[in-house]
């Protein structure tokens, strides 16, 4: 029997006290549409127009074109994917109470951060592409992906991220999710490595929490506080790099999303030592993320570490910890007059490493790449040795070492992105 959603889903909701709106009618027309082709499959594609995307509001516009998704991905994800649909539908009904709870949260929100904003909060159904977006002041949601849990049908998804999102969530968490994702339409745009990263999205989580007043809830924050130490000794070594997929957006890890859980944490912290809160609410959202220096001060502010050290000396120590290429033995990097008998390279680094290095082609491609095979480390871990290729006479070799796997044994990354080597070999 088709579940018929209430009347209060098809209402746009006004705050009056910060003018904004919060429009679901794209959820109750996608049922219909639902509905309609369940009872005629023959016609979908036209039923779907009709009942649908005829009538899909400004938000769900700018999410289909921002997210790349449109009519074709709904009649698939409609098509292969009934059990999950059938699952989900329940929670995504936008009641009274839901709406009165984030109401309520913004109206908080404006006292703690005054701001105008005119933006529009757009729940709608997304075909399965996107959890979420901001467009310029507007939210839009697409609460298929927010709202299910450990009961939600997923066997029928052949992404295993997908099969995945729902092992933490809950609907309950759409107020947590809305609000967190409203204070990003006040953020600045990028982030400069995984520090500002962390402190981008953890930050909406403290604030959301204050706006709410209610304790956010995530698996990240349970295993988090549960594991503290280890967490923040795990995320010293990379905070200054690049490596994003280790702490955020990565559902196949054992514990997944962990740099929301340092973002919160520091935040959390910086408005504790803080003498005037509304001033470090200010201070939070309003943060540079492209600014190194600024972010790292941001840190040093928090005391995360608990060191007292200033943003200069964090700067500094973490670089001093990253490895480093000292020399390769067989040679001088850039040599022009190497020889061709050399059946090895032995890179010796500043500190021991860890087994995973990166090693790419450069641009020149596989026929300049001298390189077999790695060997490995030796007993130090400092000296790492290749195996080369059968070596012809008068001819450029090179390849690069990158940070992307890396790194110190005790987990720093290396220093550079991409560290050419470069060699010419003698003529015969």
């Amino acid at each position: 029997m088709k579940r018929i959603l209430p009347v209060l889903a098809v209402l746009t909701f006004f705050n009056y006290s910060n003018a904004q709106k919060i429009i679901s009618t794209d959820i109750n027309n996608f049922w219909m549409a639902y509905d309609s082709i369940q009872k005629n499959k023959s016609n979908e594609s036209e039923i779907l127009e009709t009942l649908f995307l005829n009538k899909k509001t400004d938000g769900l516009k700018a999410f289909m074109e921002i997210k790349k998704f449109g009519k074709e991905d709904y009649l698939n994800a409609i098509e292969k994917y009934p059990n999950f649909w059938n699952s989900i539908r329940p929670n995504t009904s936008i009641d009274a109470k839901k709406i009165k709870t984030i109401n309520t949260a913004f109206r908080k929100l404006e006292k703690l951060y005054p701001n105008n904003s005119k933006g529009t909060i757009y729940y709608t159904i997304g075909a399965l592409k996107s959890g979420g977006t901001t467009n310029k002041e507007d939210l839009l949601l697409g609460v298929e992906k927010i709202t299910g849990n450990q009961n939600t049908f997923v066997s029928e998804f052949e992404n295993e991220n997908l099969r995945k999102m729902f092992l933490f969530t809950n609907p309950s968490q759409l107020e947590q999710v809305t609000v967190h994702e409203f204070i990003h339409t006040f953020q600045k745009n990028g982030e400069i490595n995984v520090l500002s990263k962390a402190i981008k999205e953890g930050s909406c989580d403290f604030i959301a929490e204050l706006a709410l007043n209610k304790k956010f809830t995530a698996h990240y924050l349970d295993y988090g506080f549960k594991n503290y130490e280890k967490v923040k000794f795990d995320f010293k070594s990379e905070m200054f790099s690049k490596k994003l997929e280790n702490w955020f957006y990565n559902g196949n890890a054992k514990n997944p999303d962990l740099g929301y859980f340092v973002g919160y944490v520091i935040s959390k912290k910086y408005y504790e030592n803080s003498t005037n809160k509304k001033a470090a609410i200010k201070n939070i959202i309003e943060l540079d993320f492209n600014n190194e220096l600024d972010v790292c001060q941001f840190l040093a502010a928090s005391d995360y570490f608990e060191d007292k050290k200033s943003a200069e000396q964090i700067l500094s120590e973490y670089q001093e910890h990253q490895p480093k290429l000292i020399k390769i033995i067989e040679f001088e990097n850039g040599s022009r007059n190497v020889s061709t008998s050399i059946k090895k390279i032995q890179m010796v680094f500043s500190k021991p490493m860890n087994e995973k290095v990166s090693i790419n082609f450069s641009k020149n491609g596989k026929e300049h790449f001298p390189l077999k095979n790695i060997v490995g480390l030796d007993d130090s871990k400092t000296i790492l040795t290749l195996e080369t290729t059968d070596l012809n006479s008068d001819t450029e070799y090179d390849f690069y070492i990158t940070d992307r796997a890396t790194k110190s044994e005790d987990g720093y990354p290396f220093d550079t992105g991409e560290y050419k080597i470069s060699f010419k070999t003698e003529k015969k």
